[in-house]
Order: C-alpha cells, then structure tokens, then sequence
C-alpha cells in the first residue's frame, strides 16, 4: 500500500516557466510521471502551489494539493503530500523525473518495509540523490520539527537517524534521477527515446 506524491509546486527558476505544464508529444511533462508511477502506487496526489493548481485538476489523480505554507521549498511539499496520504508508505518524485523506474521504486520501498524511516538512492558518482524519496507515515513527524527549526535542506532530511541512503549501481537506473530543469534537459526529452508504457 503506497502513495505516490508528486511535487509540482516548485518555481521553475532556470527554466523559466512551469515545468509541469511543459508539453511533450501532446502532453505535460507531469503527464509522463503519471504514467509512470500509476502501476506502482495505490494512490496518486499531486501538491503544487496554489497559482498553478487548477491546471491539474484535470489530470487522473487522486487529489491536487496545496502547500501548507508555499514558498517553503520540497520539504514543505513532502509534509503536505504525507499528511494527505493514508497508506504506511508513500513515494516522492518530482513533477520533472519522467524516467523513474519501477525497479528503482521497489528497492527504495523495500528499504522502508524493512524499518528505515525515509530512503533514496546514491549516484555513484553524482552522489546522494533526494529523489525519488520514500517515506514510512511517521517521516511526516520528522519533516516537522526540522519545519519548525526553520531547516529546508533534503539533505539534511537524509542525515535523520532514520534515512537510509542506497548506493545504485546498477547503470540502467542512473537515468531515473534526471531531472528536466534546464532548457537543455528539455529538448532531451524530444531527442532521447522515453518509454512511457514499461516503468
């Protein structure tokens, strides 16, 4: 029993619009990401700011969220996601990481499964990667207090006791932590082959 939380709220600063409205072969860029978590989760929400949320009310999700406080950065959408969510697990991703992998998935909920509060992969040599995150329902407490403290860092989310942090080495999922935030990244997008029907 898993959620899927995908973050939509950010600003979008070096691509200088909404990266999730950003059109791919006759969809959004968030669209992909659907696709791609749909298989793998039992629910699907969607938090994003409150100036762009009401294009996504017609995507097939669960619920659109807002912000709690926006402008608080991804720990702020992480804590909106969680407390929304009403399985033991829930799974992060941006709305920019349309090449995430069930495999991938898999392993990082596993970690959860096995009692790690919170889990995300290792590049080995791009190093720790804060996406795709998954978290137990109890992270929600822990996102919290370093809320309270003021701290937005997700890697200081992955310092808590309870992070457990996996090196990846298999070369076929090191894809799965591309984001799309550059103009570059996006014209990728239409000349790399992204296969949307296997996660």
């Amino acid at each position: 029993m898993v959620t899927g939380i995908i973050l939509a709220g950010g600003r979008s600063s070096r691509m200088g619009r909404d990266k999730a409205l950003l059109p791919v072969d006759g969809q959004m860029l968030i669209e992909l990401v659907i696709k791609r978590l749909r298989p793998c989760v039992e629910r699907l929400l969607v938090v994003a700011h409150p100036a762009n949320a009401p294009h996504f009310t017609s995507l097939p999700v669960d619920a659109v969220l807002t912000d709690f406080y926006p402008g608080h950065g991804p720990l702020m959408g992480i804590y909106t996601g969680l407390m929304a969510a009403d399985t033991p697990l829930s799974l992060v991703v941006p709305c920019d990481m349309p090449w995430i992998k069930r495999r991938l998935i898999a392993r990082l909920v596993s970690s959860c499964q096995m009692g790690m509060e919170l889990a995300a992969g290792r590049h080995p040599t791009e190093g720790v990667q804060p996406f795709p995150l998954a978290c137990r329902a109890s992270a929600c407490r822990t996102i919290g207090r370093l809320l309270d403290r003021g701290e937005r860092s997700l890697q200081a989310l992955l310092r808590q006791p309870g992070a457990h942090v996996s090196l990846i080495e298999d070369p076929a999922l090191w894809p799965c932590f591309t984001n799309v935030n550059t103009l570059a990244d996006y014209a990728n997008l239409h000349t790399a082959k992204l296969d949307t029907s296997r996660p």
